[in-house]
């Protein structure tokens, strides 16, 4: 056995033998509380380091000094450091999601209106902190068969907020058999790639051009799902011989 193996072994038992001990008070804080204020401040930790060092690059002594806590205290909420990054990733996510449907909730009832509240909504959070969008748009993916399902599963959560909340408005059946699914994914995608690209670039061009554009490329969505009149043939030949 390992070291490394029999280290986590010895901070497993360590971890169990506390929790039998019983729910005692400490500090005005139950047994509960201080297990969940512990795992909060590994989860925050795991975002500044994967966020700030990589996934790959962040070791287990550089997360629990992050988080100020001896190195026991990590397998009490984390069977390992995949577990971390996964729960890591969703904490992240949900901040951002939270964000977005609370602005869609103030905006007006029509897709132009949640669109726009979302795609300003999504990049502000994006922008306002630079680890959680490498850990959310760089980090997760690939970096294990975990955290794949668990990015895809995200995936799935953002896609159904597209098509079920912002384009609520919308036919239920898009024109001309088009997928509502499929149109739902394809914004995500054309998002999610820009504010990738975006975050890469140092959050530039101003947030206000990101919005601009993927708003056109949304209503555009929006207009073929309706079923909006393509130009007539006339209009189409004048305009290319002009």
């Amino acid at each position: 056995m390992s070291n490394q193996r029999k280290r986590d072994e010895m901070a497993k038992k360590m971890t169990a033998a506390e929790a039998a001990k019983g729910e005692r008070v400490y500090r005005g804080a139950s047994n509960e509380q201080r297990v969940s204020e512990r795992r909060q401040r590994l989860l925050a930790a795991a975002i500044h380091c994967f966020g700030t060092h990589g996934y790959h690059h962040t070791t287990l002594k550089m997360l629990c000094a992050e988080a100020g806590l001896t190195e026991r205290y990590f397998y009490e909420s984390f069977s390992n450091f995949d577990d971390l990054l996964c729960s890591a990733y969703n904490e992240a996510a949900d901040t951002i999601l939270a964000k977005v449907t609370a602005r869609v909730a103030r905006a007006a009832p029509n897709p132009h209106d949640r669109m726009l509240a979302a795609l300003d909504a999504y990049l502000a959070a994006v922008a306002a902190d630079k680890a959680r969008a490498r850990l959310v748009l760089m980090e997760i993916e690939g970096a294990s068969e975990a955290a794949n399902a668990t990015y895809r599963r995200r995936l799935e959560l953002a896609t159904d907020l597209i098509e079920q909340v912002i384009c609520l408005d919308l036919p239920a059946t898009p024109a001309d058999g088009l997928s509502p699914r499929l149109l739902s994914g394809a914004l995500l995608g054309a998002i999610y790639q820009t504010a990738k690209n975006w975050a890469l670039a140092g959050f530039k061009p101003a947030k206000a051009v990101l919005v601009k554009n993927l708003l056109a490329l949304g209503l555009a969505t929006a207009a073929a799902w309706q079923g909006a009149a393509a130009p007539s043939t006339a209009t189409a030949s004048g305009r290319r011989s002009a």
